[in-house]
């Protein structure tokens, strides 16, 4: 099991991109937890589970594409060293039921 922490910047606030991030690492089996950061277009958010598969959704966000039909993307990811654990995020894959998302988005993560 891996567990790799990232900084996103780009089109990343206001545009479902925290939830799709859930959604797309619930998909894989992996777990995950992202917070908004001050600046509206960064995003910290983490993955734990199997690396390759870790490695896969990564390489998608990267890829540049749209990750939702909101125009969620990314400019820029890097990856940090950090020792916060998923219950230091704002959103998880075990809260992110709990949060009044609005459901006119579609996923492609």
């Amino acid at each position: 099991m891996a567990c790799r922490y990232f900084k996103a910047l780009g089109k990343v606030q206001g545009v479902m991109f925290r939830q799709t991030i859930m959604r797309g690492a619930m998909k894989r089996g992996l777990k995950a937890g992202a917070t908004n950061l001050p600046s509206k277009n960064e995003v910290d958010f983490m993955l734990e589970g199997e690396d390759a598969v870790i490695q896969e959704m990564v390489d998608f966000i990267k890829s540049g594409k749209a990750i939702n039909d909101w125009d969620a993307k990314i400019e820029k990811l890097e990856e940090v060293n950090t020792d916060d654990s998923i219950g230091d995020y704002e959103v998880t894959t075990e809260n992110v039921d709990s949060f009044n998302w609005s459901t006119n988005v579609n996923f492609y993560l």
